[in-house]
């Protein structure tokens, strides 16, 4: 594994590596911002519980996709992580601009293929200045939320025989047949 390398910017282990994009133009590597130590994505769902007056009146449950959720830990290196934030601080007094950002993520499986996600429209929150102690590291936290994950390149696809492009009339038909 020591061959491999993605943006030359791995931070854990050799398991992960990403590129933070804003709409201006700037791009960066996740470990331009320090050590990265973790990342974390959650899945946001919204729990629906239907109970009709038809069919006995058995629930109907459905998790419908909600967004996603994260957070980003580094170990400080640098400035570049409090930079970035009082760029945005300035980027809003000064000009009323609210970025966006995309987040590519390369992640190396152990059977030695990457799958290469993207997380598009995210935006950036609470940074967490760091924690400075005497003779410690200075860790510092990052996290974002956005509307959804999207599966780039050859990504093995588990429900390959669901078919997508009808499936919002197949919604509305559980709804309304049961």
């Amino acid at each position: 594994m020591a061959n491999f390398v993605v943006n030359n910017a791995f931070n854990i282990g050799t398991d992960v590596s990403g590129t933070l994009a804003d709409a201006y133009g700037d791009n960066f590597s996740l470990a331009d911002l320090g050590n990265l130590m973790t990342i974390n994505v959650t899945f946001d769902m919204q729990e629906i519980k239907i109970i009709p007056i038809t069919n006995g009146g058995k629930p109907i449950y459905l998790s419908i996709p909600s967004g996603l959720t994260g957070s980003m830990e580094f170990t400080r290196v640098n400035g570049a992580l409090t930079s970035l934030f009082t760029s945005l601080y300035d980027a809003f007094y000064n000009a009323g601009l609210l970025p966006h950002f995309s987040l590519s993520l390369n992640v190396l499986n152990r059977d030695g293929n990457v799958d290469e996600y993207l997380l598009p429209q995210l935006v950036l929150q609470r940074p967490d200045f760091g924690n400075f102690n005497r003779i410690e590291e200075v860790p510092q936290r990052l996290e974002f939320s956005g509307p959804t994950i999207v599966s780039v390149g050859t990504t093995p696809t588990i429900l390959s025989a669901m078919n997508v492009a009808g499936a919002a009339g197949a919604l509305t038909s559980a709804i309304v047949g049961i």
